[in-house]
């Protein structure tokens, strides 16, 4: 397990290095391109793939951090690294939104126009580039918040190069100079949902909540199906870090089988591990008529 989970988030190294040396340069084309245009939405653009560049930047230290070996002080390992990094993105992503909606109002009543031309032309060298970076990262964010709040950071500056081209359109064929403005503050908006999702998501593997596709009432029907077990209780399942999912459970059996316990425990594992995908699995045998002897 521990080789599969290291490959894992070597892949995931690979793909944040990619993210952090794409987002650079789309940072340093897309503010130059936004002095030249006087585009706000441009603008805008680059300070959220300045961000983008941060995310990835600390995507790849958790990444690092969450292959560190466990120790005395912790004994789970770093993998919840990752999850911490990931909120923090959620978080940044969310006062990049205020930012925008801020400078939005602002040109609103100081409207200016644009260079309509370079403004679409960086929005569409940008748009190739997130939509290639998503497609490297969206084939792992399934299993990994840390690689999905980068990949939301991919996402929202994507979306906010749409909002540029069609701004940039809009300005050019009709004169309405407030679209560009208009145009960054509806893609804030869009970003704030998936940060929301985003934040969610990361807390309730900190609070160390039920993991998401896991019903604890499938569970617990599941392990009364293994032989000799008659009770379960106090069971528990969280995710130890973003693919790490550990459980502790009590479960009764007859006396007659208490011989037993060692194929109880190997089969509940077993259980779990294939009908789970619980990797960790901590379980006491308990009997159910020997009373305090037991």
């Amino acid at each position: 397990m521990a080789s599969a989970h290291t490959h894992e988030h070597g892949d995931d190294l690979g793909k944040l290095r990619i993210a952090v040396a794409t987002t650079i340069a789309l940072f340093a084309l897309e503010a130059i391109g936004g002095m030249l245009s006087g585009s706000l939405a441009l603008l805008a653009d680059a300070a959220h793939m300045l961000t983008d560049v941060a995310a990835a930047a600390l995507g790849l230290w958790a990444a690092q951090i969450a292959m560190w070996q466990a120790d005395e002080r912790r004994t789970f390992g770093y993998g919840r690294a990752t999850v911490l990094a990931a909120l923090t993105n959620a978080a940044v992503l969310f006062a990049i939104v205020l930012f925008l909606i801020f400078e939005a109002v602002q040109r609103l009543r100081s409207p200016a126009t644009p260079n309509t031309m370079l403004m679409i032309g960086i929005a569409l060298i940008a748009i190739v580039a997130n939509g290639s970076l998503a497609f490297v990262l969206a084939r792992s964010a399934s299993a990994s918040l840390n690689l999905r709040a980068v990949l939301l950071h991919v996402m929202g500056d994507a979306a906010i190069s749409v909002a540029v081209i069609v701004a940039a359109l809009v300005v050019r064929f009709t004169g309405f100079v407030q679209a560009d403005p208009i145009a960054s503050m509806l893609a804030a908006i869009a970003v704030s949902y998936s940060a929301w999702n985003l934040i969610r998501r990361s807390l309730h593997v900190l609070m160390e909540g039920v993991p998401e596709g896991i019903s604890m009432g499938s569970v617990n029907q599941a392990l009364l199906s293994v032989p000799s077990v008659d009770a379960v209780h106090d069971v528990h399942v969280w995710s130890v870090g973003d693919r790490t999912i550990a459980a502790s459970l009590h479960v009764r059996v007859p006396s007659t089988a208490l011989v037993e316990s060692q194929r109880i425990v190997s089969d509940v594992k077993k259980l779990l591990h294939d009908r789970f995908h619980i990797t960790h699995a901590t379980v006491e045998v308990e009997c159910e008529d020997c009373g305090e002897a037991c």
